[in-house]
């Protein structure tokens, strides 16, 4: 039973700086958490949950579009949007974020893989992204989401 003790004492001496450890890893907030929810909602095909992750303010501007200004505008757009198209695959790489106190930025690239809901071939597209989140009431939400494309590739001689 002696030898056990210390085995035992080592042991959770082991699983209680685990959980500390687990603990303390920092919870994604800012636009970090806004940018997990707009991807849910954009594969889950969800224009509302998308809406509601805008500022009644907010700017956007995606590939292609002017901006578009306001939370109904944004609202109409991603309804609109994906009444025609599926999204089958999407992702963010954040290269930098920062946050400071209500307001949070991160910038990166994305890639998305769509289709046309009324049939077609898939289409996967890469670009840029740059926005603003801003906390309001315990809940952020963007302000301003920039969206570019990258260029279609030169074509071949």
């Amino acid at each position: 039973m002696k030898r056990a003790m210390p085995i035992f004492l080592c042991c959770s001496l082991v699983l209680a700086t685990a959980a500390s450890i687990s603990a303390r890893e920092p919870k994604a907030v800012g636009v970090q958490s806004v940018d997990q929810a707009f991807t849910k909602a954009l594969l889950d095909g969800d224009a509302a949950a998308l809406a509601a992750l805008y500022a009644d303010d907010a700017v956007l501007v995606m590939p292609g579009s002017p901006a578009i200004r306001g939370g109904k505008a944004i609202a109409e757009t991603f309804a609109g949007w994906l009444k025609a198209t599926k999204v089958t695959a999407f992702s963010m790489t954040t290269t930098g974020h920062r946050t400071s106190g209500r307001l949070s930025t991160g910038w990166g690239t994305w890639t998305m893989t769509s289709a046309p809901k009324a049939g077609g071939a898939p289409t996967t597209e890469t670009g840029t992204f740059c926005e603003v989140t801003q906390e309001k009431d315990g809940v952020w939400r963007y302000v301003s989401d920039h969206a570019a494309a990258d260029p279609a590739p030169a074509a071949k001689p």
